[in-house]
């Protein structure tokens, strides 16, 4: 099954809409998670490719991890402030498919700390927005345009302790699996960030990123610095690797 994994809120309600317009003909099923809604919207009550839950707690962004995927399935882990474009899916899936899974993710946001061969090692930034020419080993990877095989999609209890946080608890949970973060190449902003500006002030990018919790930091560092493919090629990594 091809699936994706979204996790809202209220305030979002309508760029939600959209994204499950995009979405949906593009998956076999979406698994939405709605914090903070009091019942499930009827436009995604009458479709039957749609399971959605109103959780017992805000599980913020970690909702992406409620659901547990079969091992086989391939999981899209979304955001609705992306725009994802009608060939998302698709491009995707063609562009892993020479790699494969197999102690692998992929996306097309991400951070790698390494050196560029110059100086100490410093923060790479490969925004989802922005041209990418080739695939490069990251250190933290972006759930929000994650692709995934269901056996590299980590349990809610591993992530929700994170909320508001979670890519630094996904990335830690990948470091411990011995599973390699990727961000693959693309066009300029083939996505895009569809997050309208009254909206800016919610994000968790807002309201936790910039807070830089000690406890978050302190989660991010105890893996972020020890990935041997960090900012390197996909090639050039496996071709020396073994």
């Amino acid at each position: 099954m091809i699936r994706a994994h979204l996790a809202t809120f209220p305030p979002r309600r309508r760029i939600m809409r959209r994204l499950v317009e995009a979405i949906l003909p593009q998956v076999d099923h979406l698994f939405v998670v709605l914090n903070g809604y009091e019942d499930i919207p009827g436009f995604l009550r009458k479709s039957g490719k749609v399971t959605a839950v109103v959780p017992d707690r805000d599980v913020k962004d970690a909702g992406k991890f409620w659901f547990q995927p079969a091992p086989e399935d391939i999981v899209f882990a979304i955001d609705d402030d992306i725009g994802y474009p009608p060939d998302y899916v698709a491009r995707t899936l063609d562009l892993i498919g020479p790699m494969g899974f197999q102690g692998h993710v992929f996306g097309y946001q991400g951070n790698a700390w390494a050196t560029d061969g110059t100086a100490r090692p410093v923060w790479h930034n490969f925004l989802f927005r922005q041209e990418l020419s080739e695939v490069r080993g990251v250190s933290v990877i972006g759930t929000g345009t994650l692709c995934a095989r269901g056996d590299a999609i980590a349990p809610l209890s591993e992530i929700e302790p994170f909320a508001g946080a979670c890519d630094y608890a996904y990335g830690h949970w990948l470091h411990r699996n011995a599973i390699l973060p990727w961000v693959l190449p693309r066009p300029a902003e083939w996505l895009t960030n569809d997050l309208p500006h009254n909206l800016r002030k919610s994000s968790l990018f807002v309201t936790v990123a910039r807070a830089r919790r000690p406890e978050h930091m302190a989660h991010l560092h105890a893996f972020a610095h020890d990935w041997p493919h960090a900012n390197r090629r996909f090639d050039e990594y496996h071709a020396t690797a073994f």
